[in-house]
């Protein structure tokens, strides 16, 4: 029996009528609507209110919204330096009450034979000065304070004093204390008998608390979420919030990035605070770009590339912006292994200061059993996990919205009437689906987001609920493809 939306079944006056509807049978994927979002600290001078959303189209939006020197406005610009065409959205928070500013020093001693050009880098930034041969450690603190201070858009300000350039992070917390600061030797190095003796960033703390902007958006549609704080309890509240967005009565699957700069002591521990299967964690040892940049720009190439393919992997992807370490600073690949183990991604640098993904992964380690386990490891198994979930639930939606559930014995004589699949279609039941089900795979088989399709679709199983006739249960079984990781070879050769 053909059943029709549009067309009455008791009318008599004749005429010929026409309903028009899609077949989706034939359909590819359902295009994934990703849509991110930063959640960052903002200074006085940001327009933006604290806790109100907007979309962000533009780098230089950032320092409107969040103020320029903010960490706000340098995750919005890393962001869209990386990726221009991804949907962003961002959220303002308020330096917490009580918080701290961190503070650090570079003291100048002795003489410049000649006169000569002096760089530094504050959190990533040039900053440069004219030395003459004539000035004091007093004058060059002078010189450089000012030209911290007329780059509005550094994340520290300063001050002089007796040859002493005390930097104080704008934005107030622990965030601050990840600012590198050095002198820029690959630009220049100091000239002979001028030293420079720098005091790392220390002395921030107390971050905002996360959890007010993750209630503000709990039942928002964001795929992905960046947050430049990286403290134990706020870490945790971002894999609470996450693993219970991705339960099945809630489907508002989202992946977070948090990145902490430190020692590889510091980055294992840091790995270990989480077990989550939506959280990516990541890092350097010195690197002259802030951990909340680097966090930034990993979100905004996961999000495009994994949005066009989300099973493959994403290896060799250059992080636009982010600065190398110093050779002496960068992971040896024994330590990378080890950071893997303990969830956190590794990155390779290059020659030429540039840092590429080598790959990137999840925090998630083990079973709620303590039980050792990387089915969730790679951060494309919870992105193609997301892709089938959405794609099936909306092509069930599409093509069942209205369907009455009969026995498949019931079905036999039903199903195949003309129309019977199209939008709107009338009855369904355990076979019908299953056949659906098996319609999808092989579109998913030929996007190669999955593999081994006709063991696995044996292995799937649909049936009508006993207890509840209204209800359909499946177990529907698939294998995710595989990508080519590590490549062992016995190199053999005759003599």
């Amino acid at each position: 029996m053909m059943t029709f939306n549009e067309i009455p079944t008791n009318w008599l006056d004749p005429a010929v009528f026409g309903e028009v509807k899609p077949n989706y049978t034939k359909k590819g994927v359902l295009a994934y609507p990703e849509k991110t979002i930063v959640v960052s600290q903002k200074l006085a001078g940001g327009t933006l209110t604290a806790g109100r959303i907007v979309e962000v189209t533009r780098a230089d939006e950032g320092y409107a919204h969040f103020g320029e020197g903010s960490i706000g406005a340098e995750q919005v610009v890393a962001f869209r330096k990386a990726n221009k065409s991804t949907p962003l959205y961002v959220m303002a928070m308020d330096d917490a009450a009580g918080a701290t500013a961190a503070t650090g020093t570079i003291t100048f001693a002795g003489a410049t034979s000649v006169s000569s050009t002096l760089y530094f880098k504050i959190g990533g930034r040039r900053v440069y000065i004219t030395a003459l041969a004539t000035d004091t450690p007093t004058a060059l603190a002078t010189k450089l304070a000012a030209a911290v201070n007329a780059d509005t858009r550094c994340v520290a300000s300063a001050t002089s004093a007796l040859g002493v350039v005390t930097l104080t992070a704008k934005n107030k917390g622990a965030c601050g204390n990840e600012i590198n600061v050095r002198v820029d030797r690959k630009a220049a190095d100091l000239p002979a008998g001028l030293t420079a003796t720098i005091v790392d960033m220390a002395g921030g703390a107390t971050n905002p608390n996360l959890q007010t902007a993750l209630d503000a958006i709990d039942v928002s549609w964001f795929t992905k979420i960046c947050v430049p704080w990286n403290d134990t309890a706020n870490l945790q509240l971002l894999d609470t919030w996450l693993k219970a967005r991705y339960v099945a009565t809630a489907k508002l699957d989202c992946h977070g990035f948090v990145y902490k700069s430190g020692t590889f002591g510091q980055r294992t521990t840091f790995g270990d605070l989480t077990n989550c299967a939506f959280v990516t964690c990541g890092g350097l040892y010195r690197s002259p770009t802030s951990p909340w940049v680097h966090a930034a720009t990993a979100m905004a190439v996961a999000s495009f590339f994994l949005t066009q393919d989300p099973a493959r992997q994403l290896k060799s992807l250059v992080l636009p912006g982010v600065e190398a370490p110093d050779p002496a600073d960068q992971d040896t690949q024994e330590e990378r292994n080890f950071l893997l183990q303990h969830g956190m991604s590794a990155d390779i640098c290059m020659d030429d200061g540039t840092v590429v993904i080598n790959r990137m992964i999840t925090t998630y380690k083990k079973t709620t059993l303590n039980v050792a386990d990387d089915a969730w490891l790679d951060i494309m198994v919870p992105a193609t996990n997301s892709r089938i979930r959405y794609d099936w639930s909306g092509y069930v939606n599409l093509t069942y919205p209205r369907a009455k559930l009969v026995d498949d014995d019931r079905a036999v004589s039903v199903r195949r009437a003309e129309g019977d699949t199209a939008a709107g279609a009338a009855v369904v039941s355990p076979r019908i689906m299953k056949g659906a089900w098996a319609s999808r795979c092989q579109v998913y088989e030929r996007n190669v987001w999955i593999e081994n399709v006709q063991e696995t679709l044996a292995m799937s199983i649909f049936e009508r609920d006993a207890d509840t006739r209204n209800r359909m249960n499946s177990k529907q079984v698939y294998q995710i493809v595989g990508n080519l990781m590590v490549q062992a070879a016995s190199l053999e050769f005759l003599v």
